[in-house]
């Protein structure tokens, strides 16, 4: 796959998607300062969570990994 075809990839995404981030942003928009604040916090909390939960995989996989060229037999 060369560049003119990742480009026309992209043009049909874009094509897909612009509706969407045109009607969310309106939706987000319409929202009051309130509201607005909620859903940043639930943002934050989610990325920490996930964050969180990248690491303890992260920490279990280095804990099982085997160490040296005969382990993986």
């Amino acid at each position: 796959m060369g560049p003119a075809a990742n480009a026309r990839r992209a043009v049909r995404v874009a094509k897909r998607i612009y509706p969407l981030a045109i009607a969310a942003y309106r939706q987000w928009d319409r929202l009051s300062p309130q509201e607005k604040e909620r859903y940043k916090r639930q943002a934050r909390q989610y990325a920490e969570q996930s964050a969180h939960y990248a690491r303890l995989a992260a920490s279990q996989l280095v804990k099982r990994a085997p160490t040296g060229r005969d382990r993986r037999r």
